[in-house]
């Protein structure tokens, strides 16, 4: 009896199995279809939003909560504290670091300062949530648990989008970049640590990293508006001097003093200095009316073009006294070669006189006679050679800039036309200054920045800088760029049909192998696929019967059980659409009866 079944089941089978080979179904249109990354040639540029998680485009978590502290020296240079619990002792920086529980545990004594130091987990924290929320069901809910996408996950919470999960996501990314155990974030601790942490969730192939030094802000913009993830390391710089030392000067005077001219080269001296700069001249003057502006200028020849020019109003001057005009920028010099300046007062009239001395003061003058007068002689009235009061001062050491902190932020906005950036910032929320939990990204703070280009001061390597950033020191400038790229997923995914293959299913229950084209089913059957896409992830598997849609299935195991009446060969389709809009079809003809 049994072979008489096998027999016929056969003969129906390839009665029909030509039939069925031959009908080839059109794939359905049905596909997701990806938004595009819309570019902004003028104007604001805002990171899209993504209603499921990242509501107001990149998220502004906060960095100052749960202790995330280190302690530096304070001013004697000495880390005065004792380490405490798990905290560690970073010789190379000089500091307490968190340690592995991300939580400062040692107490700041003597001097010591206590600072926040997560700023550069925070920053990629912003960046994988959004990415994540890019990637993840659209119709998703922070709480909903529906969410798959492996670059954030549940880290205790309950759910990957859950307020609660943040502070979870920024310690497991101090503790994969290192950043607990140094107390601070370098550029290199930082890229080690997103590669890890995309090779552990399987996603290294759909990212591109890259770090840039200086980057220009054309290039930045450009990143932005790619709607790539930017990270910034800003750099906190202050100016330092140190004091202004006489380098020339004739000091002497017996209250002999004449009044200024309106003219250059009225009233004039030289001097031949020691040293490469000149960062300020003192003269000793006296009023002999109101108040006006005073002019200096410099020459490297008599009568030549001035080579640095400052303008001041000494105010009333009831006695004499030594004034100081300072130069910015400094004046470039070469040692011991003869300079000159000249005085001059921009009102007619008597405002100010310039004292003097003469060959009767100072038997032994230290320069030439004749630095300047009404003649040509360069003789007081009396027919004595004379010289002006001065003193040439320069900043020694000479004046440099000292890097004092970096700060990592990510990029949220650009505005190419107004030369305008915005963060999402780990410590600052200037735009929106509520105490609202930074943790729910629905609330952020996208801080406004204007942008200068080139450096601030001519030891800073930088492209651009941030004149507005708020901070204790004179400067701040970007140094580094850190990108993470998605790279889109053109290859379509794998699709499978496992079950049925070619035998014989009595009631879902496989009873033997055919030597036949197709598959004979009687009764109901469980249909499996396997489906898989190693770049962005399997999205949804459709099964359809003759290209009639019979279920849309969402998550792996990817099954669908066949229960409809049948009598016929027919078409069984499957479509694995990936979470790039890329889709794959596989088609087996199947004998179904009952």
């Amino acid at each position: 009896m049994k072979d008489q079944i096998m027999f016929k089941a056969s003969v129906l089978a390839i009665a029909f199995c030509i039939t069925a080979v031959s009908c080839a179904a059109a794939i359905p249109s049905t596909q997701i279809t990806m938004s595009p990354q819309p570019l902004s040639s003028k104007g604001w540029f805002w990171k899209e939003p993504y209603q499921n998680y990242a509501p107001q485009g990149v998220p502004d978590f906060d960095q100052q909560q749960n202790n995330w502290q280190k302690i530096i020296a304070g001013p004697n240079g000495i880390i005065d504290s004792t380490v405490s619990g798990d905290d560690i002792f970073n010789v190379a920086d000089n500091c307490i670091a968190p340690g592995p529980n991300c939580m400062l545990e040692s107490v700041a004594a003597g001097d010591d300062l206590v600072k926040w130091a997560f700023c550069g987990p925070v920053a990629v924290a912003n960046c994988l949530w959004w990415f994540d929320s890019k990637f993840a069901d659209p119709s998703g809910t922070p709480g909903d648990g529906l969410d798959i996408y492996p670059m954030v996950e549940d880290y205790g919470a309950g759910d990957d989008h859950s307020a609660n999960n943040v502070p979870l996501l920024i310690e497991s990314l101090a503790q994969t970049m290192g950043t607990c155990d140094v107390g601070t974030t370098t550029v290199t601790m930082m890229t080690d640590g997103i590669t890890d942490w995309l090779q552990t969730t399987g996603l290294d192939i759909a990212y591109d990293l890259n770090a840039y030094t200086t980057p220009t802000f054309d290039f930045i913009e450009g990143e932005i508006e790619r709607s790539q993830n930017v990270m910034l390391l800003l750099g906190f710089y202050e100016y330092v001097v140190g004091d202004k030392v006489v380098d020339q000067e004739q000091p002497f005077f017996t209250f002999r003093n004449d009044n200024l001219q309106t003219i250059t080269w009225n009233d004039y001296q030289s001097f031949v200095p020691t040293v490469s700069r000149l960062d300020a001249i003192q003269i000793c003057l006296v009023s002999n009316g109101p108040p006006c502006d005073i002019e200096i200028n410099v020459y490297d020849v008599q009568s030549g073009t001035p080579i640095g020019t400052t303008i001041m109003n000494p105010g009333s001057l009831v006695s004499p006294t030594w004034v100081q005009f300072h130069f910015d920028p400094y004046v470039s010099l070469t040692p011991n070669n003869t300079y000159y300046f000249d005085v001059r007062q921009v009102l007619t009239g008597f405002h100010y006189e310039w004292f003097y001395a003469n060959i009767i003061d100072i038997p032994s003058d230290p320069y030439p006679p004749g630095q300047g007068w009404l003649d040509t002689l360069g003789t007081d009235p009396l027919g004595y050679p004379f010289d002006w009061t001065f003193r040439t001062e320069h900043y020694y050491p000479p004046p440099t800039v000292e890097r004092r902190e970096g700060h990592f932020v990510t990029c949220a906005g650009v505005n190419s036309d107004e030369f305008m950036i915005a963060f999402s910032d780990p410590a600052k929320d200037v735009a929106n200054t509520s105490s609202t939990n930074h943790n729910d990204a629905i609330n952020v703070s996208h801080d406004i920045y204007n942008i200068t280009i080139g450096t601030p001061y001519p030891d800073i390597e930088t492209e651009w800088w941030l004149p507005d950033y708020s901070t204790a020191y004179d400067y701040c400038i970007v140094e580094h760029a850190v990108v993470l790229c998605f790279v889109p997923d053109e290859e379509a995914p794998l699709v499978e049909i496992t079950r049925p293959i070619k035998a014989l299913y009595f009631f879902d229950q496989e009873v033997i192998p055919l030597p036949i084209p197709v598959p004979l089913v009687l009764g109901p059957i469980t249909v499996e696929v396997n489906a898989f896409d190693n770049r962005s992830g399997i999205y949804h598997v459709d099964f359809y019967v003759d290209d009639v849609l019979q279920l849309n299935c969402t998550s792996a195991p990817y099954t669908w059980k066949w229960e409809t009446f049948g009598l016929f060969i027919y078409n069984l389709r499957v479509i694995a659409y990936d979470n790039a809009g890329n889709y794959a079809p596989q088609t087996m003809a199947v004998l179904k009866i009952l």
